[in-house]
Formats: structure tokens, C-alpha cells, sequence
């Protein structure tokens, strides 16, 4: 079988976990004999090909104001264009018919559309080819991908988003099979009228390699120290300011914060002088062998709703419980009591007791690390998740 992965990225440009977990799937085919390729945007003229660990890489030259991967920060009105020409991208079919016609698929595999626009979908079926679409994010309802404004949630559709996805809902019956990557983000989408005629709807959670940590090293603990740590995006929804507050307000002396990661440089400066303490320690970019093997207690304080929520896994395989937000796919991976403890980020007091619980109880949580390990396993097995994705394939091939 041949599948042409369609997304807005590939290595080395990674965007966020779509991307990591994308070339794990590529690459999970490819091991299975499957003849696989991917079409991502980038920022040179034309298309160029290139070979990645046995994989057939074309990057198209995104017909839009800027490459959205850049660091540079543009202007409002840019931003604002960049979203209107992104609704449908019609400069971009001409990259999508470019491959199709070399690499003759059997099925197309498309993930996060920014850049390409539901364009795609459209193109691919001129060929008559299934299209198999994976729900990573937002992407199909906000042009923001995240559903999130300011610092809440939004509840539903803003009348700008409802606009500028006007056709989105009616394009999707060009879909043979819906992928999500949790319950929560495909129950979204149907009950917003989605894939209304795709017979094949269905959900396969992430997955990551455990081959790729070294999660078998020793764990010593200290008596003294006790360490939460955020590892990811510094940014408003994923709540490090909201972590930051109630660890100063409640912190004792002998507990330490990492903070791991990156972000818009403003905000991180701005939490770095806002809340600057011997106790918080900001590290930027972190390996996660080392960030899980330091921290006691993993802390993902969302305030938009993860579509999954990757890095709990993470620090399940390292043994490191976590406080979770419950929003979105986290609840589907975090089991309350088990290897970590839930929270609800709308009650002020909802992390500050979730702290103080885990931490008067931390010698208890220690001695659960196998039962914490065993937790991750559904979410580390490869050969189960290349078999779920080989089936989907199979399936709207025949």
C-alpha cells in the first residue's frame, strides 16, 4: 500500500506533538512494508524532495503571506490575512496534484491542514483517492487551532470562527474515516456536524516509544527537596501562571519548581520577572530524560481543553504522578487516585489543594512507581498502535 501524509509540517520542523507523533506513524508504516511519502510547507520556492530515514519528503513552498513556522512576530492585519486566504487555499492545489501525480497513493492520511486548508481535501478526491483525516487540534473549527481566547475557554463558536468555517462542516463528507486522537476531540466535531456521512469514525490515542527514554534508570529521591515541575509551550492556555501563582502562595521552603520550555519571548520574560524566587527555576529547552528523572511530581495545569495531552504519558513511563487539569483528553489518560490526582482549573482552590494533597502523601506516591509505570503502558505500545493504524488504511482502501 502506498499513503501520502498530508501536514502542515515534518521534521525538522516541529511544531508541537502532531509532528513527533506523526513521524513515529510514518515510520511505523514504513517498517510494515507500507510505501509511504509526506507533502508539508515550507519556506523555499517550489517543491523540494528530499529522503528521511527511507521516507519520501516533499516540501511545497506555502502560498500565503509568510511561512507560519518563522519566529518572526507579525503584525495584526497580517495575521488577520494570513487566516482569511488560509479558509480555502485554492494556490495550494497545484502543490497537492504536483504529488499525487508522482507518488500515485492508494490513500491519503491528512493531519493538521494549517497552510494547506480544507483545499485538500477537495484536491485529493479529484483523484478519487480515500482521505483518512486525524484530529490533533482546533483546526477545523478556529483558525487559531486552540478554541481558546484571552484566558478562557470558548464555549462554542465565536460568530468570526462560525464565518470563516462556514463550508468546513459540508467539505468534510469528503472524508472516508475520522481519527481522533481522543474521545473528547472526536465527539467535538460530530456534535458540530462533522463528518456527518463518514461511515468509518474512529478513536486511537497516542502514542510514545518507550524505547526512546531511559525510564529503567534508578530513581533516588530526596528527603529534603521536593520538586514539581511544567515541561512544554510557556503559554497562557497551558496555565504556567496560574501553576506559578499557587506555588508562591502555598510553597514551603524546601519545595522547588522547574519550569521547562519555550515561548513568545514577552511572555516569558514577563513570568520570569513576575514571579522570580530562589525556588523557581526556569530551564528553557529540556531533554525528557533528564527533566522527568529530577522532578518528583508532573504538573500540567491546561486551561484549554489538550486534545490528548502527551506529556502525561511521558511522566507516567518515568514513574512521576501527575496533577492534571480535567480538561479535554487528558481525563482519558490521568486516573484520579491512580497515578495522579485531577483538578479543576475554574475553582481557585482546585490546584492549591491538589498540591498540598500529593505533597503531604509524596512518600506514598513514591512507592507506587510500578503501578504509575503500568498506567502508561496502553499509551507505550507501538505494535498495537501500528496495527490499529494498518486496519484504518486497510480498511478504506477496500
Amino acid at each position: 500500500m502506498k499513503i501520502l501524509f498530508i501536514n502542515s509540517l515534518y521534521a525538522p520542523h516541529i511544531g508541537g506533538g502532531a509532528e513527533i507523533i506523526l513521524q513515529d506513524h510514518v515510520n511505523s508504516m514504513l517498517k510494515l512494508g507500507h510505501e509511504t511519502s509526506v507533502l508539508c510547507t515550507g519556506p523555499e520556492a517550489g517543491i523540494s524532495k528530499s529522503v528521511i530515514d527511507g521516507v519520501s519528503v516533499y516540501r511545497a513552498k506555502i502560498r500565503n503571506l509568510y511561512f507560519h513556522h518563522s519566529k518572526s512576530r507579525h503584525s495584526a492585519w497580517q495575521r488577520q490575512l494570513w487566516h482569511l486566504i488560509d479558509i480555502y487555499n485554492l494556490m495550494m492545489k497545484e502543490h497537492i496534484r504536483e504529488v499525487i501525480s508522482a507518488e500515485r497513493p492508494d490513500v491519503v492520511s491528512c493531519h493538521n491542514l494549517t497552510g494547506w486548508s480544507i483545499a485538500a481535501w477537495d484536491t485529493v478526491s479529484e483523484f478519487n483517492i480515500p482521505i483518512v483525516q486525524v484530529l490533533h487540534d482546533y483546526y477545523l473549527l478556529c483558525p487559531k487551532s486552540t478554541m481558546f481566547d484571552g484566558n478562557k475557554i470558548c464555549s462554542k463558536q465565536c460568530s468570526i470562527c462560525k464565518i470563516m468555517r462556514l463550508r468546513h462542516s459540508s467539505n468534510s463528507k469528503r472524508v472516508a474515516a475520522v481519527v481522533g486522537v481522543s474521545n473528547f476531540i472526536l465527539d467535538k466535531f460530530i456534535n458540530y456536524g462533522y463528518f456527518n456521512n463518514t461511515k468509518v469514525r474512529e478513536v486511537i490515542h497516542n502514542v510514545r516509544n518507550a524505547n526512546d527514554f531511559a525510564i529503567n534508570i534508578k530513581r533516588s529521591y530526596s528527603d529534603t527537596v521536593l520538586i514539581f515541575g511544567f515541561i512544554g509551550t510557556i503559554s497562557p492556555s497551558k496555565g504556567v501562571e496560574i501553576l506559578l501563582k499557587t506555588f508562591l502562595r502555598i510553597a514551603k521552603p524546601h519545595w522547588r519548581l522547574h519550569i521547562a520550555g519555550t515561548g513568545e519571548k514577552k511572555y516569558e520574560e514577563y513570568l520570569k520577572v513576575s514571579y522570580k524566587d530562589r525556588r523557581i527555576v526556569f530551564l528553557g529547552r529540556c531533554v525528557q530524560d533528564d527533566f522527568f528523572k529530577a522532578i518528583d511530581i508532573c504538573v500540567v495545569p491546561s486551561i484549554w481543553e489538550e486534545p490528548f495531552g502527551m506529556v502525561i504519558t511521558e511522566s507516567l513511563m518515568f514513574g512521576v504522578p501527575v496533577i492534571g487539569a480535567d480538561r479535554g483528553g487528558i481525563t482519558e489518560i490521568l486516573d484520579n487516585g491512580t497515578n495522579g490526582i485531577s483538578f479543576n482549573p475554574d475553582k481557585p482552590e482546585g490546584l492549591e489543594n491538589a498540591m498540598k494533597e500529593i505533597a503531604e502523601n509524596m512518600n506514598k506516591w513514591r512507592q507506587k512507581r510500578d503501578i504509575i509505570i503500568q498506567s502508561s503502558l496502553p499509551f507505550t505500545d507501538i505494535n498495537a498502535w501500528t496495527n490499529k493504524w494498518k486496519n484504518i488504511y486497510e480498511k478504506v482502501c477496500r
